[in-house]
């Protein structure tokens, strides 16, 4: 008892469901009562406050309670099915189905990691991106699809069909909409002047329509190789007129005020922004130093990385091209201290940068550089850094070849084009230059400053 209230303090393991169909903690079997302590330690171990500890451990203590069964026979996806649903249809306020829900997903999470069960993969939506299409047009985009997935890494095939799918299926979709095209041969360039100025007017711009016309070209061809018609005068069709996309780089002062926020929360005193703010050195440098992409921060694992030798392989990246990527010391001792306070390997996701459990999501970088830019006033995309990172190198003397392996480039052209933008690596190839063509003709460079000759034909009046 307490002297303010004269009641027991308050304690998770004396609040009792008011559901008179699920079990207080204190009927529990006592594994589920271990198992559950185990879960919200894994929460904190993670970084989450002790806020979001309780609010994320309503939902998993109500399905323990409701499911009453040993936590090792649980199904993960049907069982927390079930007990969303039942907790849909007793509540309707919905701020506490959100966290019902997000504890939920979290304690499947935590089971599946427990049961070594992996997590299940997402499914194209087909009804969508297939609709009003005909059969024969349906087969022929599963087919092409089917084919390309065998050119993506495993991890990246919902993510890169749903991209493959957008681009080509609109096109599609508006085409057997108004043109009534229910096979490939009816596919002619009219149809595609017709779409284009329907898409233009609606202010997409050339690029975005440049990369529907070589997905339609693709289909197309694709087609073609199984021997079926099509029409040949489609490939003539000539691609929109676009604005050179040259890189973007970050300058050295915008850097040090990104670096300098980022090393705020480094050294803040609260533990969660402190393990947050290592976390985003780590990834910041690798992509500064290192000119890293952002998927590759993200599917980083601990056996491509090697500390000791300061070097991490990139395997099945861009084009699914292997690679290795060598660490500065910066970079290095950034990695070493974000480790130390990552938590224990064995009860996380292999992958180097977690967050709350999870790998890292393809906008969590993004989402964090405009964290920081907005206190120090910078507007930074994660793709600048590696942009960046090129500029560094070449403007430090590092031969392209070399500058083109270590950021991946396929072909050399992209790399040059750092080379022709920037003035530092220009400047200095001229005027290195420029000092031997000296050297080897002193006569025809031996030229006086103009006040030294005017005072010399002074002397001489």
């Amino acid at each position: 008892m307490t002297r303010s209230t004269g009641k027991r303090p308050f304690h998770y393991k004396n609040v009792r469901p008011i559901d008179p169909h699920v079990k207080p903690i204190k009927a529990w079997i006592p594994a589920n009562r271990g198992f559950y302590d185990r879960f919200r330690r894994w929460m904190r171990e993670s970084g989450c406050t002790e806020v979001t500890v309780s609010a994320y451990s309503i939902g998993p203590r109500f399905a323990l309670g409701f499911l009453d069964k040993p936590y090792w026979t649980f199904d993960p996806q049907g069982d927390i099915e079930i007990v969303l649903a039942y907790l849909e249809n007793s509540f309707n306020d919905p701020a506490w189905l959100v966290h019902y829900r997000k504890g939920l997903n979290k304690f499947a999470q935590f089971i599946r990691l427990c049961q070594n069960k992996p997590t299940p993969t997402k499914t194209v939506n087909w009804a969508y991106y297939l609709d009003g299409l005909s059969e024969t047009m349906v087969e022929d985009v599963r087919a092409l699809l089917k084919q390309l997935q065998r050119n993506w890494p495993s991890e990246r095939h919902y993510e890169s069909s749903v991209t493959a799918l957008s681009h080509l299926t609109l096109s599609l979709r508006w085409m057997a909409v108004h043109a009534g095209v229910k096979d490939a041969v009816e596919i002619t360039p009219q149809v595609w002047y017709a779409y284009m100025d329907y898409r233009l007017a609606d202010g997409i711009s050339p690029t975005t329509l440049n990369s529907e016309l070589r997905s339609v070209c693709q289909y197309l061809h694709f087609v073609d190789d199984l021997g079926r018609e099509v029409c040949e005068r489609f490939f003539l069709i000539q691609p929109l007129r676009q604005k050179p996309r040259l890189p973007k780089d970050v300058p050295l002062d915008q850097i040090r005020l990104l670096q300098t926020e980022i090393e705020k929360d480094v050294n803040a005193s609260h533990r969660n922004v402190r393990r947050l703010g290592l976390m985003d050195r780590a990834w910041f440098l690798l992509m500064l130093h290192c000119g890293m992409r952002t998927g590759e921060i993200r599917r980083l694992a601990f056996p491509d990385l090697d500390i000791r030798g300061k070097k991490t392989r990139i395997e099945q990246s861009k084009g699914l091209k292997d690679r290795f990527v060598y660490l500065s010391s910066a970079a290095t001792a950034a990695l070493e201290g974000y480790l130390a306070v990552r938590g224990p390997r064995e009860a996380l996701p292999p992958e180097v940068f977690i967050f709350r459990h999870s790998p890292l999501t393809r906008s969590y970088c993004g989402q964090r550089l405009k964290t920081y830019g907005r206190r120090c006033g910078v507007r930074v995309t994660p793709h600048q850094l590696r942009h960046t990172c090129a500029t560094l190198l070449l403007n430090a003397g590092a031969p392209v070849l070399a500058v083109q392996s270590i950021l991946g480039h396929q072909h050399i052209d992209t790399t040059l084009g750092y080379a022709r933008l920037y003035d530092g690596t220009i400047a200095a190839d001229y005027y290195k230059a420029m000092e031997k063509v000296e050297g080897a003709l002193p006569d025809l460079f031996d030229i006086q400053p103009a006040l030294q000759v005017e005072a010399e034909e002074g002397k001489t009046m």
